[in-house]
């Protein structure tokens, strides 16, 4: 399917919905990383880092699509970079919760995990080593790490595991190339699903803070 582009002020640009759902996935993270900094405490300090820096991404997604006439694929590597670290910070995040049985293998993997495929995805130029690493670190950390956490009795973090089950079909959109429409392709589905996960991720971390603030052990 042919990228739609345009001209504005003399540029050449592309992929206007792109650079528009970018921006609006930047704009909630950074309203994300402001609300939550009432509550103090490790997990939720890792979690606005993760929302602060997956802003930041997203702000270098847009200009990647924006300016891809520009800068090829390099343009791009600004977004896939903090991404990377962004999903750093979600790992770190969930195993910081007081009931979190952490294993000091836990963290090194997350971070090893980043570095190798960011350094595959770099090499050869493929977004597709960005996606194993995102979904990896979603389904595993955030997914699986916050349904043990339920069943420990941190109910908030089913939010996580609902945003989880949010995000899964983008995998199958985006392998599949699924592209509904010319304005609405596989990316653009692909970025709806994700503010809607982030969305849950944030009632999630919201939710816990609210109910910890109220215990006299914040547990």
């Amino acid at each position: 399917m042919d990228l739609i582009k345009f001209e504005w002020l003399g540029l050449h640009l592309q992929e206007p919905m792109a650079i528009i759902m970018n921006f609006v996935i930047s704009l909630f993270c950074f309203f994300a990383f402001f609300r939550l900094r009432k509550w103090e405490n490790e997990a939720n300090y890792w979690w606005r880092m993760f929302f602060l820096i997956f802003g930041i991404s997203t702000v270098f997604g847009a200009l990647g699509h924006a300016f891809f006439y520009y800068f090829g694929v390099f343009g791009k590597y600004p977004c896939w970079i903090t991404g990377c670290v962004a999903n750093v910070y979600a790992a770190k995040g969930m195993l910081s919760f007081p009931h979190a049985k952490q294993r000091k293998y836990n963290m090194p993997i997350a971070i090893a995990k980043g570095v190798v495929l960011l350094t595959l995805a770099l090499v050869t130029q493929k977004f597709i080593f960005i996606a194993i690493d995102a979904i990896i670190t979603y389904i595993g950390y955030t997914g699986i790490f916050a349904q043990l956490l339920v069943k420990r009795g941190v109910r908030e973090m089913r939010f996580m595991v609902i945003g989880v089950a949010i995000l899964i079909p983008s995998v199958f959109i985006f392998l599949l190339k699924l592209n509904p429409h010319r304005w609405f392709n596989k990316d653009d589905v692909s970025h709806i699903l994700m503010l809607l996960c982030i969305y849950c991720f944030y009632l999630g971390m919201k939710s816990w803070g609210i109910n910890s603030s109220n215990k006299p052990e914040n547990v």
